[in-house]
């Protein structure tokens, strides 16, 4: 396919008409403005080429002749994709990328096809038109006046590498122009930014829930000029500093480098001094105080985060008809504080439970406190170990959020042991270790140590209490008694 250079005035023409349609009124458009510009000053227009077609449209394109106009389109579709010159870097794929353009500008058109499918490449003359004149277009084809002579409803631009069509679609909505412009305005999203609160609440509170109140300062919209920063009744100018561009050129070393304008900070719009509110100074924006009421769920645990759209901060940026603003949102981090009694682990609470020795050896009946509030007794057979887990079901914490639905309550049990504090305590844990045959229990008195010859060290003896030698029962109670009379003789 030839470059289009018959009418260079025309291709100018278009060229200054698309860039001056979206010529960019802000930042946020000047990245499409250059990128379409980029994209017009580096391709040329194309059209057919001016010479009769030596090849069969059909096979070109890799359809029958009873093919639909939808699967012409389609298999044109992805040949393009596949022999575009800037994807496809094969030694022939320019020259059968041009034969594609060719074959589909020729199928897509109705009356072309017609003839075509009647004559051949004979149906056609020596620039590949079936009627230089028809419809009065100087250039052929039967478009009404399609200098391009594309397919049936001509794209102008359809061998420039992108669908200019799409293109406008993206920036004004369907609409013919931007700011000013009939048709849909070109409209900027600002987002503000996100507000994190911290907020403690009890443990019992984390399992039931509860409702607290959130006390915090926001950037919100100026009260008194609705965010238009400005006094009422008054307009915006355009930035003399960028002309309305929202760019500001600079040139250094030789090359230009654009930035975004500090007048304008980028809208291409400022507001006169004498023209700006008074309460927000022009901003469009202030920090105000707010309060919002939270229903924390059940069953929440430490560190989560709650999110309430829409609640945290405004954009910094005046509101006009092609701004269009949109508050951050409120971040609620949970911290639930520690408990003296209960402790989390999942969906299970957790109590440790202290018990004495005795009990442990014993056995005994403990009450154990439940974060509902009541009190559950628990029977311990005798001889329960340090460490030992005991479970109730039911009691623990609710399982997605669901307090009809809960986890289990463990009881760790931990076994405490006695530290004597009196002659009578110590007499009586030393008498415990001889009757349990602890050898290796410390004594106070030396007649008290069990009497074992060298030959005997290494031999283990095991006594029950009924079997316990009568004598050493009297000396026990010698020991106490010894005790008791010292106490008796201090109160003489």
């Amino acid at each position: 396919m030839g470059k289009f250079n018959l009418y260079p005035s025309i291709s100018n023409n278009i060229k200054r008409t698309v860039l001056n349609s979206i010529k960019p009124k802000s930042a946020s458009r000047l990245g499409l403005f250059q990128s379409v510009q980029s994209k017009l000053q580096t391709r040329a227009f194309h059209s057919s080429r001016n010479v009769l077609i030596n090849f069969d449209p059909y096979s070109t394109l890799g359809v029958e002749k009873s093919a639909s106009a939808k699967d012409i389109k389609k298999a044109y579709y992805q040949l393009v994709k596949k022999y575009h010159p800037d994807v496809n870097k094969e030694k022939d794929a320019e020259k059968r990328f041009h034969k594609i353009q060719e074959s589909y500008e020729l199928l897509s058109d109705k009356e072309k096809r017609s003839q075509y499918d009647q004559f051949g490449a004979a149906a056609f003359d020596s620039n590949g038109n079936a009627n230089p004149f028809a419809g009065g277009n100087p250039f052929g084809g039967s478009h009404g006046g399609n200098p391009f002579g594309g397919g049936a409803g001509g794209n102008p631009f359809g061998g420039m590498g992108f669908d200019f069509e799409d293109l406008f679609k993206q920036a004004f909505n369907g609409g013919a122009g931007g700011r000013g412009g009939g048709g849909g305005q070109f409209v900027t999203e600002h987002v503000g930014d996100n507000i994190e609160v911290l907020k403690t609440i009890g443990f019992k509170e984390s399992i039931f829930g509860t409702k607290v109140e959130i006390n915090y300062k926001a950037v919100d919209s100026c009260n008194t000029c609705k965010g238009s920063g400005m006094k009422k009744g008054k307009k915006k100018t355009t930035c003399s500093t960028c002309h309305g561009t929202g760019q500001s050129t600079h040139i250094l070393g030789g090359f230009h480098m654009s930035s975004t304008c500090n007048s304008c900070h980028g809208t291409g719009v400022t507001i006169p001094s004498s023209d700006q509110c008074t309460s927000c100074k022009g901003n469009g924006v202030e920090e105000v105080p707010k309060s919002t009421s939270v229903d924390l769920p059940c069953g929440i645990a430490d560190g989560t985060r709650l999110r309430i759209p829409g609640a945290g901060d405004a954009p910094f940026i005046t509101k006009d008809p092609y701004n269009q603003t949109r508050n951050g949102d409120l971040i609620i981090r949970v911290h639930v504080s520690k408990d003296p009694v209960f402790t989390r682990s999942n969906n299970k609470i957790v109590v440790n439970q202290d018990i004495i020795m005795t009990t442990a050896a014993l056995g005994g009946e403990i009450v154990v406190p439940t974060i509902d509030g009541q009190s559950i007794k628990l029977k311990l057979r005798p001889g329960v170990q340090n460490g030992k887990t005991l479970t109730i079901p039911e009691k623990g914490v609710p399982i997605n959020r669901n307090i009809q639905n809960r986890g289990d309550m463990e009881v760790k049990i931990n076994v405490k042991t006695l530290i004597p504090e009196t002659p009578i305590q110590t007499a009586l844990l030393e008498a415990l270790a001889d009757a349990f045959d602890d050898k290796n229990a410390k004594r106070t008195d030396a007649h008290w140590k069990l009497d074992l010859n060298e030959d005997e060290k290494d031999v283990k003896e095991t006594f029950d209490e009924k079997d316990l030698h009568p004598s050493k029962l009297n000396r026990i109670g010698k020991f106490l008694g010894k005790f008791f009379n010292m106490k008796d003789e201090d109160k003489k």
